[in-house]
């Protein structure tokens, strides 16, 4: 059976440190995950302003 550990581990020679998130890994989850959900929820807080005219969204606190 294999071993799955987060420990670190030595590559050609060198300790390699443990796996970590990076600020490029966070910025493609924002991108790729935050910036849809956003988009689908701005629109749908444009459609129920059309549809029933109550302002829902985060602009009406502008």
């Amino acid at each position: 059976m294999q071993e799955e550990s987060h420990a670190a581990k030595e590559v050609m020679g060198l300790v390699a440190g443990k796996p970590r998130i990076t600020l490029v890994g966070m910025l493609y989850v924002l991108l790729y995950l935050g910036l849809p959900v956003a988009a689908l929820g701005a629109l749908l807080d444009l459609g129920i302003q059309l549809v029933f005219g109550v302002c829902v969204g985060l602009w009406c606190v502008f």
